[in-house]
């Protein structure tokens, strides 16, 4: 079976970005474009995004691993206020936050909800239901396979702070966008 480019762009990038003090928090392949979201410990500015994207576009054309791949829009940003959560270590980040769900066919019960994430481990999560949700006040244990889509919620007016665990703030800091062409190399 061929390696997805969202894995081969992880194997070949990782290691580069984090001597940069960057995090790969996701990487999404689709449509032509190439979306990757990174995480700092330190604030993320737009020098710092446009770097990364041109850091990540040198590793690709240099690598013979994305030969096949065809023309792509590589899109390099922050994570933003509302984060999407795909990975274990995603989900045990934002514990106790508020999340947002959308559960696949598999999946017996509503399809669409929100609530607050309690616990994650590598193969399921549990929430807390929001009273708003056609599952009020239950908690569930979902498991991370049936997730099509979660991300955190920012709520407008809360006394809280958003639960982010690193020092970039709640700020965007921006996307850097590259539109390239990779070809098989003589």
């Amino acid at each position: 079976m061929a390696q997805r480019i969202e894995d081969k762009l992880r194997k070949v990038a990782e290691a580069s970005l984090a001597d940069q003090g960057l995090e790969m928090l996701d990487i999404e392949f689709r449509g032509g474009s190439l979306r990757v979201t990174l995480d700092s410990e330190t604030p993320l500015d737009l020098d710092r995004i446009s770097q990364a994207s041109t850091l990540i576009s040198r590793l690709i054309d240099d690598s013979v691993e994305f030969d096949d791949m065809g023309q792509f829009t590589l899109e390099v940003s922050s994570p933003g206020l509302e984060r999407t959560l795909r990975t274990e270590s995603h989900f045990r980040r934002f514990i106790g936050a508020k999340l947002s769900l959308k559960m696949n066919s598999e999946f017996a019960g509503p399809r669409r909800f929100t609530g607050t994430l309690k616990s994650a481990d590598a193969r399921s999560i549990m929430v807390l239901a929001d009273s708003s949700s056609a599952l009020p006040g239950d908690e569930l244990e979902l498991k991370i396979d049936q997730i099509e889509r979660a991300h955190t919620v920012f709520e407008w007016g809360s006394s809280q702070s958003p639960k982010i665990k690193s020092a970039n703030g709640s700020k965007r800091a921006g996307t850097s966008k590259l539109t390239a062409n990779k070809t098989a190399k003589d």
